[in-house]
């Protein structure tokens, strides 16, 4: 059943075997998959999911799952309809993906997909499936071009450091940033410093579509307005997710549309020649 599992997407369900255990839980449920995923996989809070974390999943879990007393490991647990149909959706995401293993990512799609207080978490931390798919399409893209020999990372000649930049501690492409600077240079926009706030909305009462043109909300029999119905933003270099929040997730620079984040900001404005200067092999 495990055979296209990364090492460790199964360690994820091994620990999620484990975490049902600790609950005294006769099946693996949904929730324990999560803590398994979150147990495993070390970077889910800043690599995927920046308001998540661990401890906060866990007392979340901690108010649903009921607790019994703790199983010996080593019974065997049978998986719950509900777990079996994230195992089914992983699948179908690394399928989607092309990918011939199935890894920790898919099993993250897999749990945000299929309905339950496990995947209602995952929304509320800021998991859209539809955004962590482009993500992980765009990951793929680039380790197949590497591993083609199609991109200057496959070149063992090149400095990888030369090829790469940090940013919130993760290591980019260098070339897919520089591209997505140059896009918001595109046009000699003011970019200034402000707290990111919840934006009003309208919304097409029939068809659910949004749109930010609050004029529309004249025509009240098709349009309604919803107050602070925007509630997050993305940095438009790498992704940060920004929010109204009293930390870095909460400030940022706009220019009246695009948001960047402030290490983005700091690296690329302020610096304009961080990519020149540092990664000269790139210009």
């Amino acid at each position: 059943m495990f055979e296209r599992y990364t090492e460790k997407a199964r360690r994820v369900i091994f620990f999620a075997r484990y975490e049902a255990s600790q609950y005294g839980a006769a099946p693996i449920d949904t929730e324990h998959l999560l803590l398994g995923l979150v147990r495993e996989e070390k970077l889910l809070c800043s690599r995927w999911l920046s308001q998540a974390q661990p401890q906060f999943i866990r007392t979340r879990v901690d108010g649903w799952a009921p607790r019994g007393r703790p199983t010996l490991t080593s019974i065997d647990l049978p998986l719950t309809e509900a777990s079996k149909q994230v195992l089914f959706h992983a699948k179908a995401e690394a399928d989607r993906l092309n990918s011939k293993h199935i890894g920790t990512e898919h099993l993250l799609l897999g749990l945000i997909l299929e309905d339950g207080p496990a995947s209602d978490l995952l929304h509320e931390l800021g998991g859209d499936a539809s955004r962590l798919r482009t993500r992980f399409e765009r990951e793929a893209e680039r380790a197949h071009a590497a591993a083609s020999g199609n991109s200057p990372l496959s070149d063992p000649v090149r400095s990888a450091a030369a090829e790469t930049v940090q940013i919130h501690g993760l290591w980019w492409n260098a070339d897919y940033i520089r591209d997505a600077v140059q896009r918001c240079r595109r046009h000699n926009w003011h970019w200034h410093k402000a707290l990111w706030k919840p934006r009003d909305l309208v919304v097409h009462r029939k068809s659910g579509k949004l749109s930010f043109d609050l004029a529309l909300a004249e025509d009240a029999a098709n349009f309604e307005v919803v107050k602070g119905g925007w509630k997050k933003d993305y940095c438009a270099v790498c992704g940060w997710e920004l929010f109204e929040s009293e930390d870095q997730y909460g400030t940022g620079y706009t220019n009246g549309d695009q948001w960047l984040c402030l290490e983005c900001f700091d690296k690329f404005w302020q610096r304009p020649d961080f990519i020149s200067g540092s990664y000269s092999d790139l210009t």
